[in-house]
């Protein structure tokens, strides 16, 4: 597991990088209270996310201090929505490229099948059927 701590005041907040399952959970921590939690399958990208999320964390709180007249809970909440909304424009990179690798992958390999079908006899080819 990865951590790392800040201190805004008397609030620490921690971010995290742990092994859950089969995947990897990056999450943000304020004072106790799960601000943000984010799911990988891969590694990769749990590990550019958490630098980007340990990034804003910094970024946030330069831009956006708290004052007197604001609430905690309000604040907690702002910073939540802001690390989501960056969080689906960085999935939505990751899913834009990995739709581009697998678009040309099953088109390379559909050519390959035609390739090797030509040659088939239709009397030797199978197909999935529904299983009882």
């Amino acid at each position: 597991m990865t951590v790392k701590t800040y201190r805004n005041g008397t609030s620490t907040g921690k971010t995290y990088l742990k092994n859950v399952g089969e995947g990897i959970e990056v999450g943000f921590i304020l004072s106790g209270k799960k601000v943000f939690v984010g799911n990988f399958i891969h590694g990769w990208e749990a590990r550019k996310w958490f630098s980007i999320l340990n990034h804003e964390i910094t970024s946030f709180s330069k831009k956006y201090q708290v004052g007197p007249g604001c609430s905690k809970s309000w604040f907690t909440h702002f910073l939540s929505s802001h690390l989501y909304n960056t969080y689906y424009g960085f999935l939505d990179k990751c899913f834009a490229e990995h739709t581009r690798k697998y678009q040309s992958q099953v088109t390379k390999e559909a050519k390959s099948y035609k390739r090797m079908s030509r040659d088939w006899n239709s009397s030797n080819k199978t197909r999935f059927l529904k299983a009882a």
